[in-house]
């Protein structure tokens, strides 16, 4: 926690863009203009120091984080490096050198060095908020690193407000909001000062799922605007129809990794989709501050038209064998045809068209004429029945609801 200036060796990098799909990066990623290396190292530490490193990778290749969506990029290196990253036991952080000490984390030179209490605990300030580890952790790699890359102390904008990452959040607050990531102001100073541009203005996110069901398909995911904590909105694209949601769904994981955004960027929902192929594509929408929109994902899946249904009894008594159920055609509102076959009585073909409100509940789409209950003659002995609702309406097959071994009495 300091504010020596920073000499570091600068190295450029040309690699071939690369695409990227359902992660929270834009489909295109531009090749980085500034490339810094750096080592891991452990002095006394007692916690794995590869899952240390992994979090460091992880927290340095985020798009909110000082690699300014994509212009820097920071490359772990064997030996050497433009610094060196440490996580040391807490009695040995002292031994860096002021403004070193056994509470906190700090930066002395090309030494960014991790107070491995501190990692394993976060501190008072910032657990009071309810904020996760997680994020502390991600915030001191920040914070420390942020100044390597020459940046000092910054402060609380006002009660309320996303708190600097250069904020001294380990010791206080100051009536902010945790925050884990540099902020638009932090991110505009370090682009200024390396000459790149700033390409962490636009939206992040994920499709998380997109899973065909009865004639639909639901998706569902997640997507912030790195420059505002308010909801953004995001496209959804089924094959050529577009529609526009807001994504202000609870999600605590993603409230998790960005302290300070909220929870409330998720979206979940629904669409008709008829029998058969589709493509689902979802985009961010730039809300705030420079940036542009990005595409999060794109699916292919498959809707299939096979009916769908259930057996829900068979019952044998001395009059027979009472078959009831339920059965219904993706491609069609229409009554299904089930074959009830009983094994050695023979093939009964009846029509699902009596009434079941649940069915109805479950799948307005389709009315609620789609039950079936049928009364077929056995003779006394061992039997097996196995119902089939076949498809006549499209796309499907027949399906197999259920089959039941009974014995009717003599």
């Amino acid at each position: 926690m300091h504010r020596q200036p920073v000499r570091t060796l600068v190295a450029v990098l040309l690699c071939v863009a690369s695409c990227l799909l359902g992660a929270s990066q834009p489909t295109a990623a531009a090749a980085p203009q500034v490339v810094y290396t750096y080592q891991v190292r452990g002095l006394a530490n007692s916690s794995s120091l590869e899952s240390f490193a992994a979090a460091a990778a992880s927290t340095y290749a985020d798009r909110l984080g000082w690699g300014l969506g994509g212009s820097i990029a920071f490359r772990r290196v064997a030996s050497g490096g433009n610094f060196t990253l440490w996580l040391a036991a807490a009695s040995r952080v002292p031994g860096f050198g002021w403004p070193c000490d056994s509470t906190y984390s700090c930066r002395v030179g090309r030494n960014v060095v991790v107070n491995e209490t501190r990692w394993l605990t976060g501190s008072p300030s910032w657990n009071a908020t309810g904020a996760p580890l997680a994020g502390y952790r991600r915030m001191v790699l920040n914070h420390e690193t942020g100044h390597w890359l020459g940046f000092g102390h910054g402060f609380c904008g006002g009660p309320g407000q996303l708190a600097p990452v250069m904020q001294q959040q380990s010791i206080s607050m100051q009536g902010c909001r945790p925050n884990a990531w540099p902020t638009v102001s932090e991110r505009r100073r370090l682009a200024a000062s390396r000459g790149v541009p700033d390409r962490a203005g636009n939206p992040v996110g994920r499709v998380d799922d997109v899973v065909p069901g009865v004639a639909a398909i639901s998706l569902r995911g997640w997507a912030i605007d790195p420059d505002t904590a308010a909801a953004i909105r995001v496209t959804v694209q089924l094959d050529s129809s577009v529609m526009t949601v807001l994504a202000n769904g609870r999600r605590d994981d993603v409230g998790g990794h960005y302290p300070g955004y909220g929870s409330n960027h998720g979206f979940s929902l629904t669409l008709n989709a008829a029998p058969g192929w589709h493509t689902v594509c979802v985009r961010a929408l730039n809300a705030a501050g420079a940036g542009v929109t990005v595409l999060l994902g794109c699916r292919t899946v498959f809707v299939s038209g096979t009916p769908i249904g259930y057996l829900d009894s068979v019952v044998a008594s001395r009059q027979g064998i009472l078959v009831t159920g339920w059965a219904l055609d993706p491609n069609s509102s229409s009554a299904v045809p089930v074959d009830v076959d009983d094994r050695p009585g023979g093939l009964v073909s009846i029509w699902a068209n009596q009434s079941r409100p649940d069915v109805a509940a479950r799948y307005p789409r389709w009315g609620e004429a789609h039950g079936f209950k049928v009364l077929i003659g056995a003779s006394p002995g061992l039997h097996e029945v196995c119902v089939h609702a076949r498809n006549i309406y499209g796309i499907g097959g027949t399906r197999t609801l259920g089959c039941r071994s009974v014995s009717v009495p003599g």
